[in-house]
């Protein structure tokens, strides 16, 4: 008897385990694998109002900008940085 094709909707039906990344070099640690760049903004701290992020995935850097509530895929070691959208100081 052949059993039914896993979906996303079940995949995460046993333990998850924790997914550790990095935002600004700040470690960070969830059990969601699948998050909007806002909410990884608000879980350090930042207002996604005058922040975007960006992931840098080796050479290749990956702009939410304008896709805030886009769900992503977050992965154990992704590393992201924030951007500010504010005025910039100058001395």
């Amino acid at each position: 008897m052949a059993l039914p094709a896993q979906t996303d909707a079940n995949r995460h039906d046993g333990p998850r385990r924790n997914i550790t990344f990095k935002v600004d070099d700040e470690r960070v640690t969830t059990r969601d694998d699948r998050m909007t760049p806002n909410e990884i903004l608000t879980l350090v701290h930042l207002d996604p109002a005058s922040h975007y992020l960006v992931e840098l995935k080796g050479r290749e850097q990956v702009s939410y900008r304008n896709h805030g509530n886009d769900e992503i895929r977050v992965h154990d070691g992704s590393v992201f940085v924030s951007v500010s959208t504010g005025p910039t100081p100058v001395s």
